[in-house]
């Protein structure tokens, strides 16, 4: 008996393939219209009649830039026809697609007035999926699962799967990245990676697509740097997302940043410093001048640092500019800048500018050159307060820094108040959380590193008699025994009495001698929240180095 559905696939899958090797040899994208369904505001760029006469469908158009498949480039007229699309759209991006999947997307004219869908580079997640996600996924081998199924039913929703997945277990980043025979999908949970599930090249194909449509990268552009942006409407929050794309040997890779307003800012008073820190920073912060510069690599924290200390500054009297790059986060009633060196607007430029816009504070994204340096200096010198970062592995490292990028040392202790180092550290799960009792060896060398902390410092612990604990890993953790992440810092108050030193170029060692009796480094405040039961004695290794 013949089964006439089972050729009617394979002819499918024979035109499919024809029409992904035609694209490949033209250099441009296939679309699969069995998957990636037209939208309907697309569908009402171009008529029925039309996209009949010229054997092609719009696939999606934002006014700006309208994506388009077609069957034969060759087609008499059709040449003429998209250069008229292009005297109404800025962009016009075509691809190869079926002769099959062509008819069976002209039925899809008759949805243009169910619904009329506002384009906008903006994926309404399907709510199905978020619920089942949230409903049902604890863990990441549920999730695995969860995400193999639904290639076999529907691919096309794989995307939606894998961000509500990132929004459950509070991923930073979504890491998409291709192997000769698969392409692996990562989340970052608190500072490192976990592998989540892992793709075949050809449902990424897919995959890959829409990331580029929906955040506004070019389609046909695959062996150069791409970056992008959309949002997604998640549990009534706007959630905003970064995209970047890299070419890579076995395709391209993409990174997707998760910009979570109301998961990453933080109070000033839960960042987590301890008490006599917060006093001092809190004090500094409102002097009316002054520079305040926070140190410490990238994905240190120091960002959320600097929002913080915004947010506790922002009020109707006091104006304060930032110049970023790239801007992460829209504050209201800040008024917030993004460097363009393509425009020659960069952080020394801008920071020029703003003196003649008479700012109260002002948030310089980094200090990497001497103009930048000099001209913070300048304005912390003339009734501004200034904050700033700096790549430096110490807070001491700052007072080296600034004098290697020619900045005047005699200046820097009338106009730097203080200098934070931070790191983050992980936090221990509170749901599998087990105390323990270490070896007398790890007792003696914490003991050591301790011993001698400043009056300042509140010890409500015994040094002598003391446990730490662990997370032993369970469902709220993605097994890992951890959940959230905490900072650990280090503050160095500039005095006056350091300024003999600082004018002979001292070393970070120097300064330490001058101001050790007063100092709490990095790797103390974090033993200190290792005996609080607040994070791992494993973390704070793993950050500031082995005891």
């Amino acid at each position: 008996m013949i089964d006439w559905e089972e050729i009617k696939r394979k002819k499918r899958e024979q035109e499919e393939y024809l029409a992904q090797v035609l694209a490949s040899r033209l250099g441009v994208p296939y679309f699969n219209l069995y998957l990636l369904k037209p939208k309907p505001a697309a569908l009402e760029t171009i008529s029925k009649e039309e996209a009949e006469k010229f054997k092609l469908i719009p696939i999606e158009d934002d006014g700006r830039k309208i994506i388009i498949g077609i069957v034969d480039p060759l087609l008499p007229g059709l040449k003429d026809f998209i250069e008229n699309l292009k005297q109404k759209r800025k962009e016009v991006v075509w691809g190869i697609i079926s002769n099959s999947s062509f008819l069976e997307a002209l039925d899809e004219y008759s949805l243009i007035r169910l619904k009329k869908l506002k384009i906008s580079k903006s994926l309404d997640l399907s709510q199905e999926v978020i619920e089942k996600v949230n409903r049902e996924i604890t863990r990441k081998e549920l999730l695995q699962n969860f995400c193999q199924e639904l290639l076999k039913e529907n691919p096309f929703f794989m995307l939606d799967t894998v961000i509500a997945g990132g929004l459950k277990f509070d991923a930073s980043d979504i890491h998409f990245e291709p192997y000769e025979d698969k392409v692996i999908v990562r989340y970052r949970l608190d500072g490192l990676l976990y592998d989540v599930i892992s793709l075949d090249k050809e449902n990424y194909e897919i995959i890959k697509n829409r990331i580029k449509i929906i955040s506004g990268m070019m389609l046909n552009i695959t062996d150069k740097p791409q970056d992008g942006s959309f949002s997604v409407n998640f549990e009534k929050n706007k959630i905003d997302f970064r995209v970047s794309s890299l070419p890579t040997g076995y395709g391209e890779a993409f990174v997707i940043r998760i910009l979570n307003f109301s998961k990453i800012t933080k109070s000033l008073e839960d960042l987590g410093l301890r008490e006599d820190d917060y006093e001092i920073l809190n004090k500094i912060i409102f002097l009316p001048n002054g520079m305040i510069l926070n140190t410490g690599p990238t994905g240190s924290g120091k960002t959320t640092t600097l929002y913080s200390i915004l947010m506790k500054l922002k009020r109707p009297e006091v104006k304060i500019i930032t110049i970023e790059n790239p801007i992460e986060y829209r504050i209201e009633g800040i008024t917030q800048v993004e460097i363009d060196e393509k425009k020659n607007l960069t952080f020394a430029s801008a920071l020029k500018a703003f003196l003649r816009h008479d700012p109260d504070v002002i948030l310089v994204g980094e200090i990497r050159d001497k103009e930048t340096a000099n001209t913070a200096i300048q304005a912390s010198l003339t009734g501004h307060l200034v904050l700033s970062t700096l790549h430096t592995n110490s807070s001491l490292g700052a007072i080296p820094r600034l004098i290697s990028l020619e900045v005047d040392p005699k200046l820097i202790p009338s106009a730097l108040r203080l200098v934070i180092a931070q790191r983050l550290v992980r936090k221990i799960c509170e749901n599998c959380k087990e105390e323990y009792d270490p070896d007398e060896k790890t007792k003696e060398k914490i003991k050591k590193e301790l011993q001698n902390l400043p009056n300042r410092v509140n010890k409500d612990f015994d040094l002598d008699n003391f446990k730490l604990a662990k997370g032993l890993g369970c469902n709220l953790c993605f097994n890992t025994g951890y959940k959230g992440r905490i900072g650990i810092f280090e503050l160095f108050v500039l005095e006056e009495k350091l300024q003999p030193l600082i004018l002979k170029n001292p070393t970070e060692e120097e300064i330490y001698l001058e101001i050790k009796d007063n100092f709490v480094s990095m790797k103390q405040d974090g033993l200190i929240k290792a005996l609080k039961k607040v994070t791992t004695l494993e973390e704070v290794e793993r950050v500031t180095g082995i005891l």
